[in-house]
């Protein structure tokens, strides 16, 4: 061979790996993971309840939902002590008798969880008598659930 070819052959066969790893496509990027999704919380809307059912004073009270329910006296105190907080009183009366303000709650005649729904969505009667779970837990609303029922039995 000549020496001219095996010369050019020796370069090319030294240049062409160098050739070669610069020449390799272009340059592999850094995998960089997608941002993650911040959660934004979202809430339920719960539809307005009617503004309860109160049985007329003609009807038996034996045949009431709330009739055969044990009153807890230990929640019915706890009950009381949401009613004079949330100062029910001042429209309904001490007792729950009603003024001229507000009705008398001694026919109270909801089940445990309409009472709930109505004190979370104020029902009919709006705002004023909508409690978030900041101002009436549900353990709240459920011992002060009891004290309507105690006075709803008693009276």
């Amino acid at each position: 061979m000549k020496r001219s070819n095996i010369f050019g052959l020796a370069a090319f066969l030294c240049i062409a790996p160098i050739l070669a790893a610069c020449s390799s496509g272009p340059a592999a990027t850094p995998t960089v993971p997608p941002p993650t999704r911040t959660p934004f919380p979202t809430f339920a809307y719960i539809e307005p309840t009617t503004e309860g059912v109160f049985a007329t004073s003609d009807s038996d009270s034996e045949t009431a939902p709330t009739a055969g329910i044990e009153l807890d006296a230990k929640l019915v105190g706890r009950g009381r002590g949401r009613y004079e907080a949330l100062e029910c009183g001042i429209c309904h009366g001490e007792n729950g008798a009603g003024t001229s303000d507000g009705k008398s709650l001694l026919q109270f005649d909801l089940t445990e969880e309409d009472f709930i729904t109505f004190v979370r969505s104020g029902g009919e009667l709006g705002t004023s008598h909508q409690y978030s779970t900041d101002r009436l837990s549900n353990s709240g609303s459920r011992n002060l659930y009891q004290y309507l029922l105690s006075l709803a039995q008693s009276g």
